[in-house]
């Protein structure tokens, strides 16, 4: 027996599979029935003939109906609970104190949580309440854990916390959101709505997509804050050397009122540039651009700070660290030349067509004790612009050439120690022989002369500084494996390329190299003291280095090798691989220490690795080493760094078949740390150094001012409750009532399915039928 009072819920279904087009013919068609009948019955009394019509219809909608398939839907059903999001922000602004308050941010939600307590915990037939915290990424947790939770979270992305909640809850019914933050939103509502100006499309579509209420609990006002913070510093991860750099930095201000406030950026410590920005309490950002030249190649850390003010919310976000990498657009070079010659037009043409070489060439065509057969003024020749090249412009060249180059006649004896400068501060310098180079060029006791891997005779009368004769240089040991004199990877070959060579033609004298010269290259019969002449020698100084080749002939490896059969390749890799040296191009290091990540943060694993190379760049395998670490505070001054570094740690290492070694380094302490790898090979010591900037990560701390008005927007947006903690009513916190049921009993009772209905049809019939005939219609 069918107990109606058992279900709680009907719906009214009907089973018969007919598509609307078949309905809608069966109305047409009953409706041309009565028409008809209608018609058919024009002639009787009315009442006689309304009375037929309707039995008709009667019969016909029955019909219908039972074709139709009609059935009762009986459920016994209960709401489920729809989900109320509770969004607690736990990022490092919350750990901020309150203005005029002896309480912080996180402390005063955790405060309005002990008051929703009871509408949390109580057993609401329409509302479950979920706890998340959100920082970094949305969390699920617990209440008694929220209250707990550490407020040191890097991020506050509150926009990515909104647009996954959908994702969080889908097929769920969410029901509202409430929000417990300082309004900091450092995710795609924040970035894109700026301070006092209303949500944009975009965030508007965010909220449309939650189809709940979003009720906002500020923390805290923005009013009463003092801060002055670095935001933003907007530059490229790489530079040109000797080319011009923007940085552009935004700034922030509050609570500071009306004053001028100095900005600084710093390069390795040191003051580069400073900038005046004129405050005022109307206006909180700001910005200045920095314009500067790079003049080194390598990584450089630099600074942009604003002072310290008294009472600020906050320090760390004064200051702000970055690492520009500055690598070369074009290697320049400056080739300075005492006269034309071939070896100069050889290697003038090689530069030139190395689309990677911008050149400066010189040749002294005339000095003063050249015959003037006419007038000066109807010369086209330039005169030499010492000053402009030794002095303003020497630090834009990476790499001078002395070309057979007599300083005297051009009053360069004050350039020279600018030129030794340069080299020690990393320029690079090379001087090619010829009979105005070396002692004959005067160089003898300058400070060029100290530059040099060769050490010169003095330049006296009856002094023999040069010599004429054809002769085939012999390598040394480390010529075998140097990157300038390596014309090829194979050993053997290199020695058969360099005695195929073609004889070079005179040589400078000098009498041996020089403290911490390599010799590359000797004369097979020349001696001094009982040793072999050097004829090609390199050294380092300072941060630079030198080439010094004695003889003004090496022109001869590529024409007359040319004209025996030959190719100018070996003059080719000759110089390039000379350049390339000189220059300390990264691709000709045997050991490689790459830092891929140029900041970490404190106790976080330095992402660097170490590769080696044998001499012919095949991978080193087994190769171990050291790393040692050397450490300065970030933003110290490169001049106070103690000449003897005391290495923090280090690190040995043996690479693995591929010549890779990742190295496991985490640093705790923040400042710039300078790594550098040693690798002892048959080639002797090789090392390569590189840095890494460890600061902490206060990102979410450059902009700590509380954003109540965003919040109060977002609540208006959402038809949702705003406050600013700690008035909070929790009456008004209202939400999406319940939109789904759960069934605990169904019953589907078919109606067409009756003999009762078939009956009433029958009966119908029967009784138009026994009205026709009484009334004479059959």
């Amino acid at each position: 027996m069918l107990q109606l009072s058992e279900y709680n819920a009907r719906d009214l279904l009907w089973l018969g599979d007919w598509s609307p087009g078949w309905i809608a013919a069966l109305g047409v068609l009953g409706l041309a029935v009565l028409l008809f009948s209608a018609y058919d019955l024009r002639d009787m009394r009315a009442h006689r003939r309304l009375t037929l019509i309707g039995l008709r219809a009667a019969v016909f909608g029955l019909a219908v109906l039972m074709l139709l398939e009609p059935a009762l839907d009986l459920k016994k059903v209960s709401k489920v609970k729809n989900h109320v999001a509770v969004l607690v922000d736990t990022s490092q602004t919350m750990n901020l104190d309150i203005a005029e308050s002896d309480q912080r941010r996180i402390d005063r939600a955790h405060e309005a949580l002990e008051r929703l307590r009871p509408m949390f915990e109580a057993d609401s037939e329409d509302h479950h309440f979920d706890i998340f915290t959100y920082g970094d990424e949305l969390r699920p947790t617990t209440l008694d854990a929220a209250l707990s939770a550490p407020a040191d979270a890097s991020r506050a992305d509150l926009s990515a916390a909104l647009t996954r909640l959908p994702e969080h809850y889908q097929g769920k019914d969410l029901g509202g959101i409430i929000v417990l933050s300082d309004g900091i939103d450092t995710g795609a509502i924040g970035r894109r709505v700026r301070r006092g100006e209303p949500l944009d499309e975009a965030s508007t579509e965010i909220l449309k997509a939650l189809q709940a209420p979003v009720h906002t609990l500020a923390v805290d006002a923005d009013a009463g804050m003092r801060d002055a913070a670095v935001t933003r510093v907007l530059h490229d991860d790489f530079a040109f050397v000797h080319n011009s750099l923007s940085v552009e930095v935004e700034l922030h201000f509050s609570g500071l009122g009306t004053q001028t406030v100095p900005i600084t950026l710093r390069r390795d410590g040191e003051i580069l540039q400073s900038q005046s920005v004129q405050i005022h309490p109307e206006e909180r950002r700001y910005k200045v651009e920095f314009e500067f030249v790079p003049r080194q190649i390598g990584k450089e850390v630099y600074t942009v700070d604003v002072p310290h003010f008294d009472d600020e919310a906050l320090l760390e976000n004064n200051t702000q660290h970055f690492v520009l990498r500055v690598i070369r657009d074009k290697v320049r070079v400056l080739q300075v030349v005492g006269r034309p010659s071939w070896d100069q037009r050889f290697l003038r043409q090689l530069l030139k067509r190395n689309p990677n070489v911008d050149l400066i060439s010189f040749f002294i065509l005339r000095t003063d004790d050249t015959p003037q057969l006419v007038p000066r003024d109807e010369m086209s020749l330039i005169p030499f612009p010492t000053d402009e090249l030794f002095n303003s412009e020497l630090g834009s060249f990476d790499l001078v050439i002395f070309q057979n180059f007599n300083f005297g006649p051009y009053n360069m004896a004050r350039y020279l120690p600018a030129i030794a400068d340069y080299v020690r501060q990393g320029g690079a310098f090379a001087m090619i022989g010829g009979d105005l180079s070396f002692a004959s060029g005067g160089y003898a006791r300058t400070p060029i002369e100290s530059l040099l891997p060769v050490e010169l005779p003095p330049a006296g009368p009856g002094a023999t500084i040069t010599q004429s004769e054809h002769f085939t240089p012999e390598l040394t040991e480390a010529g075998h494996r140097h990157p300038i004199t390596q014309l090829a990877f194979d050993p053997e070959q290199n020695r058969e390329l360099w005695a195929s060579l073609p004889a070079l033609q005179g040589t400078n004298i000098v009498t041996g190299p020089s403290p911490g010269a390599t010799v590359l290259a000797t004369h097979p019969t020349l001696t001094y003291g009982g040793k072999p002449m050097p004829v090609i020698a390199v050294a380092e100084r300072g941060e630079g280095r030198v080439l010094a080749i004695t003889s003004d002939s090496t022109w001869r490896w590529g024409f007359e090798h040319l004209a025996q059969g030959g190719t100018p390749r070996e003059y080719q890799m000759f110089w390039n691989s000379a350049i390339r040296w000189l220059i300390q191009d990264p691709e000709l290091k045997l050991v490689r220490l790459d830092v891929h990540d140029d900041i970490a943060g404190p106790g976080q694993p330095v992402d660097a690795s170490i590769r080696v190379f044998k001499p012919d760049y095949s991978p080193a395998a087994n190769a171990t080493g050291r790393v040692d670490v050397f450490a300065a505070p970030a933003g110290q001054p490169a001049s106070d760094t103690p000449p003897t570094r005391q290495a923090l740690l280090s690190v040995d290492f043996q690479t693995d078949a591929s010549g890779e070694h990742q190295l496991d380094l985490s640093l705790k302490e923040p400042g710039v740390y300078h790594l550098r790898a040693e690798v002892e090979t048959s080639s002797g010591t090789l090392s390569d150094e590189n840095l890494v900037l460890v600061v902490p990560d206060v990102e979410q701390l450059r902009d700590i001012v509380p954003r109540n008005k965003l919040l109060a927007q977002i609540a208006k947006h959402t038809r949702a409750y705003h406050t600013l903690l700690p008035e909070l009513d929790p009456g008004a916190l209202s939400f999406n009532a319940p939109r789904f049921v759960e069934i605990h009993q169904r019953r589907v009772v078919q109606l067409w399915d009756s003999a009762l209905l078939f009956l009433v049809i029958l009966g119908l019939l029967g009784t138009e039928w026994s009205l026709r005939r009484r009334w004479g219609r059959l």
